[in-house]
């Protein structure tokens, strides 16, 4: 009688620990997936802000009614997509915290749409100064706070799914215990039973509540077995999908974090490029004309060329942070990857040492890619180069091509990536490798793990920026003593290869005798290219700004002008805002921007518009010659 009392007692219990292990099961499924979906959602909410403000901007700034047309339908877009999720949030969100943060983001919401509303409506109504200064002053701080209340609300998930963590630990903990308490009543049946009994529970149990320790304190690589053909089998499986959702979420905030830091040091070097071409202009310019007032030997000659030689390395910095800042201009073709590095191979063999064996692995029917092939051919020199410096005692070198097709899943785990046909370059060397705080700051400029005085660190910050502004995607693989892959992924493209042009170099420096109307607002360049156009005996006239032109050619009777030779920024009025007004009186007028910064006036994305011709800067006085007499030949 008693023994079976006992074993009633032990069996109930036993059912009531298995359905709270069921419940536990199911709870923290759910949990896991309800946390996963609002923060998921709030990240949703985050890039839709992201992409009406950046719409908004365009609007504001473009000339086209197409694209403004093309930006308000983004907009709409990501109004209903954060919509949708908000919608999906307050199905989802149970606790009155977060519902208080939830109406505190939609209550910011519907200022912010008002403040954009009336933004747009000035923009649209052909007041775009207007709707800049209210943008900045009072829909921009309007945004930033939005950012905040979503960071607010993604933080406040994350802080509850760690308090299920650690209340899933108590719950093992007593779950534990119940049946240790199982297996000593079990003693009293049989001790045979209760080793069998004890040992089939408790220890995954423990496992279990290590596990959960582990993962409480934001360990997400702990190993996690189970058997799935039992309860606890299953309970430590939905552990272990936990611990994955929670490792990819993190990868992708880390991701996410590092892309917006990459952005705005872009944005700082693209700046700093801009001011710096305008002095190297001037310098590089005036030491061309002083070497050719110099007849036969000077000892100031040598000077000069030093000069010379410095001022272009300095512009082979600016044209490396201008790279990497995504702003420089991109002259895109449609190309062949597989051509492209046959051409490159022999340049390749001779930048790498004899002890590193270089191999092409090239898909056949690769296909085509619409990309600026002097700036790729420049991200694999220097690819190359930085697979060379990390085997200093030779190696294997692979480059690969292949077609690939990416999937959702990855540009998911990606920042960045974007699904569909793709084209892959990809670089391995079997040298030392990275550990995981170098790759991680691998894009950045002037991060370099080399000896002082052997690299600038602009080698792959450079590669990060082409790639990027040719709509691709570039990725790294590394370990320690384990070499290193760079994958690059540019979007395939259904055309035919462009022709390679011939361009046939000048023997002499062009001269002319047409009239020049030369537009610059930085003193020192308009006086050095007046003087250098001068030289060549073109009649030169000068303006500070766009203002200034305008007046001169409507006041003081400007009648024969030949060329427009105009910078793209200038303070009051820009060059492109310039022609626009003077093609409207002289639509037969030649025109060449110039500038030492992109800008959305006469390129998108980096890419030259249709019928422009453009001269960067810094420019020498050889260089602008030539591009002048042939803007005037056309």
């Amino acid at each position: 009688m008693g023994l079976g009392f006992l074993t009633l007692v032990m069996t109930v219990l036993i059912i009531l620990g298995i359905s709270s292990m069921r419940f536990i099961d199911n709870q923290m499924e759910n949990i896991v997936e309800i946390s996963n979906k609002k923060i998921w959602h709030a990240y949703m909410i985050l890039d839709a802000i992201h992409i009406l403000d950046k719409s908004t901007l365009t609007i504001i700034s473009a000339k086209d009614e197409m694209m403004k047309s093309f930006e308000s339908v983004k907009m709409l877009t990501a109004q209903a997509s954060y919509k949708s999720a908000l919608q999906e949030l307050n199905k989802l969100e149970q606790t009155a915290k977060g519902k208080e943060l939830l109406l505190n983001l939609m209550n910011s919401l519907d200022t912010a749409r008002t403040y954009n509303d009336f933004t747009l409506e000035m923009a649209l109504n052909g007041k775009p100064d207007q709707a800049l200064a209210f943008y900045m002053g009072t829909e921009r701080p309007s945004a930033l706070n939005l950012q905040k209340i979503i960071t607010e609300l993604v933080t406040y998930e994350k802080e509850q799914s760690d308090l299920h963590y650690r209340e899933a630990v108590n719950i093992y903990a007593t779950t534990r215990n119940v049946f240790l308490i199982i297996g000593a009543l079990a003693l009293l049946i049989g001790v045979f039973m209760a080793f069998l009994l004890t040992r089939s529970i408790t220890k995954p149990l423990a496992e279990g509540v290590h596990i959960a320790n582990r993962l409480a304190e934001g360990d997400f690589t702990v190993s996690i077995e189970g058997n799935a053909d039992n309860e606890t089998g299953q309970l430590l499986s939905a552990l272990k999908n936990m611990a994955e959702k929670l490792k990819q979420v993190k990868s992708l905030e880390q991701q996410l974090q590092q892309s917006q830091k990459l952005e705005q040091i872009g944005r700082l070097a693209g700046g700093i490029a801009h001011d710096f071409n305008n002095l190297l202009t001037v310098i590089t310019g005036f030491s061309d004309l002083a070497l050719m007032k110099i007849k036969g030997e000077s000892p100031l000659k040598s000077h000069i060329v030093q000069i010379q030689k410095a001022s272009e390395r300095a512009g082979n910095l600016t044209r490396q942070l201008l790279a990497f800042s995504r702003r420089q201009i991109m002259e895109m073709k449609i190309a062949d990857l597989n051509i492209l590095l046959l051409d490159l191979e022999k340049m390749l063999r001779r930048v790498i040492s004899e002890d590193i064996e270089l191999k092409f692995l090239m898909a056949e029917d690769l296909g085509k890619v619409r990309i600026d092939p002097g700036q790729i051919e420049q991200a694999i020199l220097n690819l190359v180069l930085n697979a060379k410096d990390a085997m200093p005692s030779g190696g294997h070198l692979t480059i690969e091509t292949s077609n690939v097709e990416l999937e959702g899943a990855y540009c998911r785990t990606h920042v960045g990536a974007t699904p569909g046909p793709h084209v892959l370059l990809a670089v391995s060397d079997t040298g030392t490798g990275m550990p995981p705080e170098t790759r991680d700051r691998v894009f950045e400029p002037f991060f370099t793990t080399k000896e002082k005085g052997k690299g600038t660190g602009l080698g792959l910050a450079m590669v990060y920026g082409i790639v990027k502004q040719s709509g691709g995607h570039i990725w790294v693989y590394s370990e320690v003593d384990h070499g290193a892959t760079f994958k690059i992924y540019l979007p395939r493209v259904n055309a035919k290869a462009d022709p390679v042009p011939h361009q046939d170099e000048e023997a002499s420096l062009p001269r002319g005798d047409e009239t020049i109307f030369l537009v610059e607002d930085e003193h020192s360049v308009r006086h050095l290219a007046a003087l250098a156009l001068r030289e060549q005996g073109y009649n030169v006239l000068e303006a500070k700004d766009g203002i200034e032109a305008l007046r001169m050619i409507g006041e003081e009777g400007v009648n024969r002008i030949d060329l427009m030779l105009t910078d793209v920024v200038m303070p009051r009025m820009g060059g492109k805002e310039l022609i626009d007004k003077l093609k409207s009186l002289r639509p037969e007028i030649r025109v060449l921007f110039t500038s030492g910064y992109t800008e959305n006036a006469i390129v998108h994305q980096g890419v030259l518009d249709a019928g422009i011709d453009f001269l960067p800067k810094p420019f020498t006085s050889i260089s602008l010659a030539r591009k002048v007499r042939e803007v005037l030949n056309k």
